[in-house]
Protein backbone atom coordinates (compact mmCIF):
# COMPACT_ATOMS: atom_id res chain seq x y z
CA UNK A 1 0.00 0.00 0.00
CA UNK A 2 1.17 3.33 -0.82
CA UNK A 3 1.33 5.96 1.67
CA UNK A 4 -0.57 8.84 -0.15
CA UNK A 5 -1.61 12.04 1.09
CA UNK A 6 -2.78 12.97 5.05
CA UNK A 7 -7.17 13.62 4.69
CA UNK A 8 -6.77 15.06 8.26
CA UNK A 9 -5.32 18.36 6.46
CA UNK A 10 -8.73 18.68 4.46
CA UNK A 11 -10.66 18.40 7.72
CA UNK A 12 -11.99 21.73 8.81
CA UNK A 13 -11.95 21.61 12.71
CA UNK A 14 -13.58 25.15 12.97
CA UNK A 15 -17.15 24.05 11.56
CA UNK A 16 -16.54 21.13 13.98
CA UNK A 17 -16.46 23.12 16.69
CA UNK A 18 -18.87 25.48 15.63
CA UNK A 19 -21.33 22.91 14.77
CA UNK A 20 -20.92 21.50 18.62
CA UNK A 21 -21.00 24.81 19.91
CA UNK A 22 -24.72 25.16 18.18
CA UNK A 23 -25.85 21.68 19.50
CA UNK A 24 -24.54 22.67 22.73
CA UNK A 25 -26.62 26.28 22.18
CA UNK A 26 -29.80 24.80 20.66
CA UNK A 27 -29.52 21.79 23.61
CA UNK A 28 -29.58 24.60 26.31
CA UNK A 29 -32.58 26.26 24.65
CA UNK A 30 -34.48 23.31 24.79
CA UNK A 31 -34.00 22.59 27.84
CA UNK A 32 -35.00 26.26 28.95
CA UNK A 33 -38.07 25.82 26.60
CA UNK A 34 -38.93 22.70 28.44
CA UNK A 35 -38.77 24.10 31.75
CA UNK A 36 -40.89 27.05 30.54
CA UNK A 37 -42.98 24.62 29.27
CA UNK A 38 -43.12 22.10 32.03
CA UNK A 39 -44.02 25.89 34.64
CA UNK A 40 -46.95 27.00 32.05
CA UNK A 41 -48.60 23.70 32.39
CA UNK A 42 -48.38 23.85 35.88
CA UNK A 43 -49.66 27.35 36.54
CA UNK A 44 -52.17 25.93 33.85
CA UNK A 45 -53.31 23.23 36.37
CA UNK A 46 -53.16 25.29 38.87
CA UNK A 47 -55.33 28.00 37.71
CA UNK A 48 -57.68 25.02 36.55
CA UNK A 49 -57.74 23.61 40.17
CA UNK A 50 -58.50 27.54 41.59
CA UNK A 51 -61.31 28.01 38.89
CA UNK A 52 -62.84 24.60 40.29
CA UNK A 53 -62.51 25.81 43.61
CA UNK A 54 -63.65 29.38 42.90
CA UNK A 55 -66.88 27.44 41.22
CA UNK A 56 -67.32 24.99 43.98
CA UNK A 57 -67.78 27.92 46.22
CA UNK A 58 -69.66 30.00 44.16
CA UNK A 59 -72.11 27.19 43.94
CA UNK A 60 -72.06 26.86 47.64
CA UNK A 61 -72.53 30.55 47.79
CA UNK A 62 -74.92 30.34 45.95
CA UNK A 63 -76.72 27.34 47.90
CA UNK A 64 -76.72 29.38 50.95
CA UNK A 65 -78.12 32.90 49.42
CA UNK A 66 -81.22 30.67 48.34
CA UNK A 67 -81.65 29.22 51.29
CA UNK A 68 -81.05 32.75 53.22
CA UNK A 69 -83.91 33.58 51.18
CA UNK A 70 -86.26 31.21 51.21
CA UNK A 71 -85.46 31.39 55.42
CA UNK A 72 -87.04 34.91 55.10
CA UNK A 73 -89.67 34.62 52.69
CA UNK A 74 -91.02 32.03 55.39
CA UNK A 75 -90.28 34.77 57.74
CA UNK A 76 -92.19 37.28 56.20
CA UNK A 77 -94.97 34.73 55.59
CA UNK A 78 -95.01 33.77 58.98
CA UNK A 79 -95.19 37.34 60.27
CA UNK A 80 -97.88 38.28 57.60
CA UNK A 81 -99.65 35.45 58.59
CA UNK A 82 -99.63 36.67 62.60
CA UNK A 83 -100.67 40.01 61.17
CA UNK A 84 -103.85 38.73 59.57
CA UNK A 85 -104.30 36.75 62.61
CA UNK A 86 -104.25 39.70 64.94
CA UNK A 87 -106.43 42.05 62.39
CA UNK A 88 -108.90 38.88 62.46
CA UNK A 89 -108.98 39.05 66.24
CA UNK A 90 -109.34 42.47 66.33
CA UNK A 91 -112.34 42.66 63.81
CA UNK A 92 -114.48 40.44 65.90
CA UNK A 93 -117.06 41.93 68.11
CA UNK A 94 -119.08 40.66 70.69
CA UNK A 95 -122.60 42.03 71.38
CA UNK A 96 -124.54 41.01 73.98
CA UNK A 97 -127.53 42.89 76.24
CA UNK A 98 -127.89 42.83 79.76
CA UNK A 99 -130.88 43.68 82.14
CA UNK A 100 -130.45 46.67 84.56
CA UNK A 101 -130.91 43.48 87.41
CA UNK A 102 -128.09 41.53 86.20
CA UNK A 103 -125.98 44.71 85.84
CA UNK A 104 -126.63 45.23 89.08
CA UNK A 105 -125.61 42.13 89.97
CA UNK A 106 -122.78 42.06 88.29
CA UNK A 107 -121.58 45.31 90.22
CA UNK A 108 -122.60 43.83 93.38
CA UNK A 109 -120.39 40.65 92.60
CA UNK A 110 -117.36 42.52 91.14
CA UNK A 111 -116.79 44.91 94.10
CA UNK A 112 -117.52 41.66 96.36
CA UNK A 113 -114.50 40.63 94.15
CA UNK A 114 -112.32 43.54 94.25
CA UNK A 115 -112.86 43.50 97.97
CA UNK A 116 -111.84 39.61 98.74
CA UNK A 117 -108.78 40.82 96.45
CA UNK A 118 -107.76 43.96 98.05
CA UNK A 119 -107.60 41.08 101.53
CA UNK A 120 -105.78 39.24 100.17
CA UNK A 121 -103.42 41.80 98.12
CA UNK A 122 -102.73 43.07 101.71
CA UNK A 123 -102.44 39.84 103.60
CA UNK A 124 -99.99 38.89 101.03
CA UNK A 125 -98.09 42.24 101.63
CA UNK A 126 -97.92 41.75 105.49
CA UNK A 127 -96.39 38.45 104.55
CA UNK A 128 -93.94 39.87 102.34
CA UNK A 129 -93.00 42.68 104.75
CA UNK A 130 -92.30 39.96 107.45
CA UNK A 131 -90.14 37.58 105.41
CA UNK A 132 -88.24 40.88 104.62
CA UNK A 133 -87.65 41.74 107.46
CA UNK A 134 -86.29 38.77 108.85
CA UNK A 135 -84.06 38.60 105.43
CA UNK A 136 -82.74 41.88 106.50
CA UNK A 137 -81.94 40.46 110.12
CA UNK A 138 -80.58 37.62 108.56
CA UNK A 139 -78.57 39.42 105.96
CA UNK A 140 -77.58 42.08 109.20
CA UNK A 141 -76.16 38.91 111.28
CA UNK A 142 -74.39 37.40 108.09
CA UNK A 143 -72.99 40.91 107.49
CA UNK A 144 -71.48 41.39 111.18
CA UNK A 145 -70.25 37.83 111.21
CA UNK A 146 -68.45 38.20 107.78
CA UNK A 147 -69.97 35.21 106.87
CA UNK A 148 -71.90 34.23 103.28
CA UNK A 149 -70.64 34.67 99.69
CA UNK A 150 -70.93 38.43 98.56
CA UNK A 151 -70.09 39.44 94.61
CA UNK A 152 -68.24 43.07 94.14
CA UNK A 153 -70.15 45.01 91.28
CA UNK A 154 -67.06 43.58 88.90
CA UNK A 155 -67.86 40.44 89.27
CA UNK A 156 -71.75 41.14 88.68
CA UNK A 157 -70.58 42.80 85.30
CA UNK A 158 -68.26 40.00 84.45
CA UNK A 159 -71.70 37.49 85.07
CA UNK A 160 -73.84 39.44 82.98
CA UNK A 161 -71.42 39.73 80.44
CA UNK A 162 -70.62 35.93 80.06
CA UNK A 163 -75.13 35.24 80.99
CA UNK A 164 -76.12 37.59 78.53
CA UNK A 165 -74.82 36.44 74.93
CA UNK A 166 -76.34 32.59 76.11
CA UNK A 167 -79.08 34.75 76.77
CA UNK A 168 -79.56 35.88 73.53
CA UNK A 169 -78.33 33.05 71.63
CA UNK A 170 -81.32 31.15 73.45
CA UNK A 171 -83.82 33.73 72.73
CA UNK A 172 -83.03 33.77 68.59
CA UNK A 173 -82.61 29.80 68.88
CA UNK A 174 -86.30 29.20 70.34
CA UNK A 175 -87.04 32.25 67.60
CA UNK A 176 -85.89 30.48 64.50
CA UNK A 177 -87.07 26.68 65.56
CA UNK A 178 -90.69 28.19 65.97
CA UNK A 179 -90.19 30.28 62.52
CA UNK A 180 -88.36 27.26 61.19
CA UNK A 181 -91.74 25.00 62.59
CA UNK A 182 -94.29 27.70 61.06
CA UNK A 183 -93.25 27.39 57.74
CA UNK A 184 -93.51 23.90 57.47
Amino acid sequence: MAIGKSKISDLNFGSFQNTIDKNIETNQTSDKFDSQLRAYIEAGEKLDAARESMDAAKASLNEASSTLQKAVSNANLAAKSITESASKIQAVTIRAKISTDDWNKLSEHRNRIVADERQLLEAHQREAKEILSSQFYDMANMMSKKEGAWLSNGWVKSLLWIFLPCLLYTVVSIGYYIVSFVSK
